[in-house]
């Protein structure tokens, strides 16, 4: 299983886009530390009967839909409280698993490329290191139902509350009621905005801009704002101000510069 465990965390340095093609014979994509160590036809098998618990009895109901890999899941986001103490910039965002297999609480997700997967929530230090995931079951998950974008921020920020970390996040998740919580535990949260959400201010919601102006309205230690860049950006925060500051436009492919809203 060490060996098993030690090629899956390799293939996270050398990415192909399918397994098989860690076993390739090719002199131009042969990795001999895999074959060496495993035959691909073992490792996928491995792969598809893998789990970390017992078989539960017949006669045993268990409502847990990922019994088989909580015990995993469980120990990752233990040792990683244990032994790793982050920094207080802290990014929260989803990320999906291709599976098209069967699955009860498989997403699907009807603009995607690949319309079926597994929904991951994870936070992440800035260069991509993760800290905890939580697997996503549906609407019987702890995390399901209503303010479901909510109980997902402070389901993964269990254990780091009140030691002043601030957290990023999309527009899915931010709030003025998350924000305001967030701040009663000593976090600070920074990102995008939607405006339809409950408490965003009139006069920001209804301000008609010109590129490049801003508007900002503070309540409770919060700042909630809208800047006009293309479109009209909305943002909160907990910690920064409405200040605007020079950034690097990577995507014109040479050194322009650009003043952007400091939220953003």
């Amino acid at each position: 299983m060490r060996v098993f465990l030690g090629l899956a965390f390799h293939m996270g340095n050398v990415k192909f886009p399918k397994i098989q093609d860690y076993w390739k014979r090719d002199p131009l994509h042969e990795i001999k530390g895999f074959s060496m160590s495993m035959s691909r036809n073992r490792f996928i098998l491995i792969l598809r009967a893998l789990h970390f618990t017992k078989n539960p009895d017949e006669s045993q109901q268990n409502n847990d839909r990922l019994h088989k890999i909580r015990p995993g899941l469980e120990y990752f986001n233990n040792r990683m409280l244990e032994v790793y103490y982050p920094g207080k910039e802290q990014s929260l965002d989803e990320s999906m698993v291709l599976w098209r297999g069967l699955l009860q609480f498989r997403q699907y997700i009807k603009n995607k490329k690949h319309k079926y997967s597994i929904k991951l929530y994870m936070l992440t230090n800035p260069d991509g290191l993760v800290n905890k995931v939580a697997i996503y079951t549906g609407m019987l998950d702890e995390m399901g139902g209503r303010g479901h974008a909510q109980k997902v921020v402070l389901h993964l920020l269990q254990g780091k509350l009140n030691e002043g970390h601030h957290v990023y996040m999309d527009n899915y998740y931010n709030s003025f009621e998350l924000a305001r919580k967030l701040l009663d535990f000593k976090t600070f949260c920074t990102g995008t905005l939607r405006l339809d959400r409950k408490h965003t201010l009139t006069d920001v919601k209804n301000a008609k801009l010109k590129k490049g102006e801003t508007i900002a309205r503070y309540s409770s230690g919060i700042i909630i704002g809208k800047w006009k860049d293309k479109r009209d950006v909305a943002y909160i925060s907990t910690e920064f101000d409405n200040q605007m500051v020079d950034v690097q436009n990577k995507k014109k492919g040479n050194n322009s510069q650009t003043t952007a809203n400091n939220q953003i």
